[in-house]
């Protein structure tokens, strides 16, 4: 089942209301939520529940054997291996065993040795990388005693599979939730009120938001490019990014406003990254868990430990981001994504070296760099790098990348819009343009100072207003069972 599916609104009622008819005691709630979790997962495919379970196990056990070996490093580390080589060794076989092997029998035939080797059709459990990662943060603390091992089968088992942010994220660290699952949860009336909020605004984004763009504009002209104008190339890309921020976005809001339906607090994933004014600030706004991950697990342990990486930042950046590449799908598109940011990041130290260097000789270039003009400059080049990244992000293949890449470009004579985008819900094409404007102002001192205004106003008030949009959105977009983008990842 899926957030913005019929199931789910099924579903999700039944457990609120039965997890706060049981004991205040963290048992009972626990137990209640794994089962639950189990529950939604098994409704994707049954079949790969096993494998959630062993990777429990396995990660549980782990962490249990190198705390109970703190006196010999030796046994410390063949635990951490044990992890490390079963997380990267399963992550590895469900998701890249078909990349690999058939890049090494297109290998084989061009030299004309052999037979093509076979490629086994593996189903991908859903949201291995986000757990995967998330059980390696834990026993990778406990090796470095950031964490005290969870002695309970029943409160891991819980913080794994926990189903608000199971399938898609955010990725949460055992510092974060575990603490959260120790203690029996009582209801609040302002948490569930932040949380029906907060699950309201990521079902807008991706159910009206990134449907409708995606639906409308990106998709007819990704897949069909060469009928489309340059205009409508950009326009297609663009719309991209602002689905592909909806929908993910979108499902962490969701994943959030669950877990504090159910006293739970999960960590926020994106903090406007369309405001960034760099391609760091950016990566520290989009996909927060996952950056803060790579950076605090590769990046920080490649720069500051004793191998050929320490000190080397711009060979680090590299890694780190064609590790995120990889992450994102097995598939070569994927890898140019990431190196490019990965030199993107490089450029963007070094001018941030260059211009430290000249603010130190001359104070007038800190004025300049305060001035609107050069924040504005900034904020248009660091946009439009995230904006073309998304080609090879997109495209099914390299060739495909170049091919929409030149249709920016070269004028062809053809449509700027699918025909379907201008007989159909014209006015729902332009409400997501308006919502996307009005959400980041709002993000501004004076938007900010608005929202609270809302904010103060009578309950039984902003109910309505509420209730409103929900009436919109089931009058314009009826109720689907679409996945969500990152949950291929």
């Amino acid at each position: 089942m899926s957030f913005s599916g019929v199931e789910f609104l099924l579903f999700f009622p039944f457990v609120f209301v039965a997890y706060w008819l049981l004991p205040r005691r963290a048992s009972w709630q626990n137990a209640f939520v794994l089962l639950a979790s189990w529950i939604f997962y098994a409704s994707w495919s049954p079949r790969m529940l096993p494998v959630l379970w062993v990777a429990t196990a396995v990660d549980y056990l782990a962490a249990l054997y190198i705390a109970r070996h703190r006196e010999s490093p030796r046994k410390m580390r063949l635990g951490l291996a044990v992890s490390l080589v079963y997380n990267l060794g399963q992550l590895c076989f469900f998701k890249y065993e078909g990349f690999f092997a058939g890049e090494l029998d297109a290998l084989l035939g061009s030299v004309g040795l052999g037979a093509p080797l076979p490629v086994l059709k593996i189903l991908l459990p859903l949201g291995i990388s986000f757990f995967t990662f998330q059980k390696l943060s834990y026993v990778i603390d406990v090796y470095y005693e950031r964490l005290e091992p969870c002695r309970s089968p029943l409160t891991f088992a819980t913080f794994i599979a926990f189903f608000p942010q199971l399938i898609a994220g955010p990725i949460v660290r055992g510092g974060e939730l575990l603490p959260q699952l120790s203690e029996p949860r009582a209801p609040s009336l302002d948490t569930m009120r932040s949380g029906a909020g907060v699950f309201l605004l990521g079902y807008f984004k991706k159910v009206y938001v990134a449907e409708i763009l995606g639906q409308l504009v990106v998709d007819p002209i990704f897949a069909r490019g060469g009928d489309f104008s340059a205009g409508g190339h950009w326009l297609a890309l663009i719309g991209y990014a602002v689905q592909v921020y909806c929908d993910f976005s979108g499902y962490s809001e969701m994943a959030i406003g669950t877990g504090r339906l159910l006293g739970i607090e999960l960590p926020k994933n994106f903090d406007y990254p369309f405001l960034s004014k760099s391609l760091m600030e950016f990566w520290r706004r989009w996909h927060i868990t996952l950056n803060t991950w790579l950076f605090e697990y590769i990046y920080g342990p490649l720069t500051t430990g004793e191998s050929w990486f320490r000190g080397r930042l711009d060979a680090a950046f590299m890694v780190v981001f064609l590790a995120s590449g990889l992450w994102h799908g097995a598939r070569w598109t994927f890898v140019v994504w990431g190196a490019v940011h990965g030199v993107g990041l490089v450029v963007s130290r070094r001018w941030d070296e260059y211009y430290r260097g000249l603010c130190r000789k001359d104070r007038s270039w800190v004025a300049r760099r305060k001035s609107r003009a050069y924040q504005a400059v900034a904020w248009a080049l660091t946009q439009t790098f995230f904006v073309l990244s998304l080609i090879p992000f997109r495209a099914a293949s390299l060739h495909d990348a170049a091919a929409f890449a030149r249709g920016l470009f070269v004028p062809n004579g053809g449509s700027l819009l699918p025909a379907s985008t201008a007989r159909m819900r014209p006015a729902n094409f332009g409400m997501c343009v308006l919502f996307m404007v009005v959400y980041h102002l709002l993000e501004l001192p004076s938007g900010k100072r608005l929202w609270e205004r809302f904010s103060a106003m009578p309950p039984l008030l902003r109910g309505a207003v509420y209730g409103l949009v929900i009436v919109y959105l089931h009058l314009f977009v009826p109720v689907s069972s679409g996945s969500f983008i990152y949950a291929q990842f």
